[in-house]
């Protein structure tokens, strides 16, 4: 009874979509399933590439169980993957130091400065660059003398300063540019921030003059950070590369 009543809607449906009619007849919501349901079926049913067969409750138990173990891996990995971000109830992430660029797990050990070459540690010649000291800011440079560096409302200027020497006996025409040096610094083992790329004439990723023999030039790395002392600043390691090499520093 039930098949006759579906192969009725089905032929009537097949009339009114062929025919030109001036108004299409609303089926009921029963009316609409049964008819959807049987040509679902007959579809499968007649598919060169499907199998048609009803499942007993044990293969759909199967099925499901088989299912549920394939996706318990991917719910580790997600978990594995997430546990290196949180948030920090602000709507950001915040990235653990142990996927820091910089840090002991994904670059370079961590070294003390001391009197550590960075231009030997990153593969450029001819120049001796150490690091001399850090200071935390509103504005770089504080005299307001050409180009300057403004941080942002509630927020600071942390300012690593290196001094750099060229050769003892001749000049060098330097330019540091062309070796695509990236930094970022890490506060405290936790807060993390890249170092920015300025138009300051003495930045030190961008350098660009002659270094005279036996001078020293003040160049400077500038990145911008929450508002602190530094006197907060317990520990201060410094990542840096080039386009060659590597390296992670203590600064403090």
């Amino acid at each position: 009874m039930k098949k006759g009543k579906v192969l009725g809607l089905l032929a009537m449906s097949a009339m009114l979509m062929t025919g030109c009619v001036d108004h299409m007849p609303e089926l009921t919501a029963e009316q609409s399933e049964i008819i959807s349901e049987y040509a679902a079926g007959l579809l499968l049913k007649y598919s060169s590439n499907y199998n048609y067969k009803i499942a007993s409750e044990e293969e759909v138990a199967a099925a499901m169980a088989a299912g549920q173990e394939a996706s318990e891996p991917e719910t580790e990995q997600a978990a594995e993957t997430d546990s290196g971000q949180a948030d920090d109830g602000t709507g950001q992430e915040t990235v653990s130091p142990e996927t820091e660029p910089g840090s002991e797990t994904e670059q370079n050990p961590v070294q003390l400065v001391a009197d550590l070459d960075f231009a030997a540690e990153l593969g450029i010649d001819d120049l001796i660059i150490r690091y001399q000291s850090f200071e935390i800011c509103s504005s770089f440079p504080k005299d307001n003398s050409g180009f300057s560096v403004d941080a942002a409302q509630g927020k600071k200027l942390l300012v690593i300063h290196f001094d750099m020497e060229g050769l003892p006996e001749e000049d060098v025409d330097c330019n540091l540019f062309d070796h695509d040096i990236k930094m970022r610094v890490n506060i405290n083992g936790t807060a993390s921030a890249a170092v920015l790329s300025t138009m300051l004439p003495n930045d030190l990723a961008s350098y660009m003059d002659v270094v005279h023999a036996g001078d020293i030039v003040d160049v400077v790395a500038v990145a911008q950070i929450d508002d602190m002392t530094e006197e907060e600043i317990q520990t201060l390691d410094l990542w840096a590369s080039s386009d060659s090499q590597s390296c992670t520093v203590r600064l403090k």
